[in-house]
């Protein structure tokens, strides 16, 4: 039936009959993580409140909701990100011409900073030119690590950078479609990745799950000596806890996209907009949320302007 001919708004249905109803027909299209969130929310408001229907979701259901959420010890961005995705699937049940209560509309929440870190170049080279002692016939630390940096020189994700071939290596660029968004982007080799090609004949290290890849980066990145200390707070659970961890803690196979990223701009020669192709932002906003700049990064990129001369 194609609610959207429907002259009255239709009731209400199950909320939770509605997403898996979403998920069925949009998962098709998209990546094979793409449910698990909502798997995760429809669990949520199973154990919250198994009966509520579109039309119950108001702000009022929200702001319990967010009660209920932070007492599970939940962390406040996860929080956002459900609830900003509750309040889609709401929108959507509009279109669809389902009854729906106006007020699931209020409730803004914003994202915290986030303790993500990046690394330097000057990291990067230190990472690529580290020597590993005592390692087996595979040389697995070794693969993993030069893995590692084609992400921190390309900007891909770990799902595109640890499927690399020869095939995407064409005339000193790297091309591939990307396995999330389903664009083609093209990138510039640097001269490490050139080198990574060469040293494994084209067939660069492969892929391994992301779980393991995560796990024993750290290991490498901790033998490597990255510990510098990084102090951060978040909110879990509605309280604002502060720790302090070793940088190589802090470490994932994002962070290579995110240092791409990160160091793209500090340059000072390319233009935001150009990098944001590479990454695939498409605000500003979003982009300088997600790179990591500090007070000192800012004035250094902007000490050679004009306005700083006479």
């Amino acid at each position: 039936m194609n609610h959207f001919r429907q002259e009255k708004p239709l009731e209400g249905v199950f909320f939770t009959d509605f997403i898996r109803d979403v998920l069925e027909k949009r998962s098709r299209r998209k990546s094979e993580h793409y449910a698990a969130v909502y798997d995760a929310i429809i669990k949520h408001i199973d154990k919250f409140d198994c009966d509520i229907f579109t039309n119950s979701v108001t702000a009022e259901f929200l702001d319990d909701f967010i009660v209920y959420l932070e007492d599970c010890g939940l962390r406040h961005n996860t929080i956002v990100g459900y609830i900003l995705k509750i309040q889609t699937l709401i929108r959507r049940a509009s279109q669809y011409n389902y009854a729906v209560d106006v007020t699931y509309d209020e409730i803004d929440l914003k994202c915290e900073p986030t303790n993500a870190v990046f690394l330097s170049m000057n990291e990067i080279t230190r990472i690529y030119y580290y020597k590993f002692v005592g390692q087996d016939k595979r040389k697995a630390k070794e693969r993993m690590r030069d893995m590692f940096v084609l992400g921190c020189l390309t900007a891909l994700r770990y799902s595109d950078y640890s499927r690399l071939t020869s095939q995407n290596f064409i005339n000193n660029y790297i091309m591939i479609r990307t396995k999330k968004t389903n664009v083609d982007v093209k990138v510039p080799a640097h001269d490490y990745v050139k080198e990574i090609f060469a040293k494994y004949g084209g067939q660069v290290p492969c892929g391994l799950c992301i779980q393991y890849f995560n796990k024993y980066l750290k290991v490498i990145m901790k033998e490597i000596g990255l510990n510098d200390l990084v102090t951060y707070s978040f909110t879990k659970g509605g309280k604002l806890v502060t720790v302090t961890r070793e940088k190589w803690e802090l470490i994932s196979s994002h962070t290579a996209r995110r240092s791409a990223a990160t160091n793209m701009y500090l340059t000072g020669r390319m233009k935001t907009f150009e990098i944001m192709k590479l990454t695939g932002h498409r605000s500003e906003q979003n982009f300088f949320r997600y790179i990591r700049l500090s007070g000192d990064d800012t004035a250094r990129s902007i000490s050679g302007d004009s306005f700083f001369r006479k």
